[in-house]
């Protein structure tokens, strides 16, 4: 009886030890989710450079284009409550001269555009949660350059946008459309 008794006590023991060792290996892997914390402050879109030289009208022209964070106007608060400055986009018409070394002393076109410039174009209250995200060069059609401009939310990660078309004529009339050309049709 006393063997028993032992034999007893050794397995409680071993069954003791055995399970205050190794863990069963799991699955499962647990990782804390980080907490997305809000910017202290507003955020700025980067800001960007673009120059191109393009034929327009059997002449050489350059087009730049400039986007810029503006902190002097009215900050962009979404409707997560995240906030973000506006941009301003400086686009330049310049001709060559006749020898290609240096720009004409007066720009063909050239302007600052805001989102306001796009408010014919949208609503204002999408206007109010908006960014003028960029302008780009597009293509030359007959006597104008058209350029693809839009204006929609700020975040890098949202694709909320409206395309538009900003057509300068050249005698440096702007016109500013709706862009309806689908995605195939505007490549």
């Amino acid at each position: 009886m006393k063997t028993l008794q032992l034999l007893l006590i050794a397995a409680v023991a071993a069954f003791t030890f055995s399970a205050c060792g190794e863990k069963k290996a799991s699955n499962e892997i647990i990782a804390k989710k980080p907490e997305a914390k809000a910017p202290s402050g507003p955020v700025k879109m980067q800001d960007s450079r673009y120059m191109e030289e393009v034929k327009w009208k059997d002449k050489s022209c350059y087009v730049s284009i400039v986007r810029r964070a503006d902190t002097s106007l009215p900050v962009i608060t979404d409707d997560t409550g995240a906030k973000y400055y506006d941009n301003v986009i400086d686009v330049t018409i310049e001709a060559h001269k006749e020898d290609g070394a240096a720009y004409e002393s007066k720009p063909i076109f050239q302007k600052t555009f805001s989102k306001k410039d796009f408010a014919s174009q949208v609503t204002e209250k999408y206007l109010e949660k908006s960014a003028l995200l960029g302008i780009v060069f597009d293509h030359v059609e007959g006597d104008n350059i058209v350029f693809a401009a839009s204006v929609g939310h700020p975040d890098v990660l949202s694709d909320d946008q409206v395309p538009m078309l900003v057509t300068v004529s050249h005698s440096g009339q702007m016109a500013i459309t709706k862009d309806t050309r689908t995605d195939e049709a505007a490549q």
